[in-house]
């Protein structure tokens, strides 16, 4: 019976927080982040909070699942030109990355690597693609921020298993 009600309960969570195309569009850079911070919490992240990468006002989300591992999040918002290849990314996931990393006391052992994405409601260059595969990047393009936001769970969409899919967390 309980497992009934909280697969009952994770439905209406999935059904309540989803967004189309349109509004993502419509979307300034703050309710962008919003938007996303709340698919995060819908698919299980914790301590999803934003944190200010430089003096320019950037600002990126980190947050943790329960078992440990956690995320940080840079945000791009157009079509990136070839020309850029993958530096701004590097520079922007940097302070994501320590601020997502492993903190004083733990081992690297003891901490599940951290899931560093960028979401982008555009698409992303060649050469984006390839930094991000040879930095363990993981990029959502528009595509796939379509079908996260319409509802399915970010850890089915980047393929991570159903063992990690957090159904049952609030």
């Amino acid at each position: 019976m309980a497992l009934r009600r909280r697969a009952a309960l994770t439905s209406k969570r999935r059904r309540a927080v989803r967004y189309t195309l349109d509004q993502v569009d419509a979307a300034d850079g703050r309710d962008f982040r919003r938007m996303v911070g709340r698919l995060l919490v819908r698919d299980g992240w914790a301590d999803v909070r934003g944190v200010r990468v430089n003096d320019s006002g950037v600002v990126h989300l980190v947050g943790q699942r329960p078992d440990g591992q956690r995320l940080g999040v840079a945000f791009e918002r157009r079509v990136e030109s070839s020309r850029q290849g993958g530096t701004r990314s590097a520079a922007v996931l940097r302070s994501v990355r320590t601020t997502a990393g492993i903190e004083p006391g733990e081992t690297a052992a003891s901490v599940p690597p951290a899931l560093l994405l960028v979401v982008s409601s555009g698409t992303f260059a060649r050469s984006r693609v390839l930094w991000a595969a040879r930095t363990g990047v993981r990029l959502i393009d528009r595509a796939m921020l379509q079908r996260w936001a319409a509802g399915e769970d970010l850890a089915l969409l980047l393929g991570l298993g159903t063992a990690d899919v957090l159904s049952d967390s609030a």
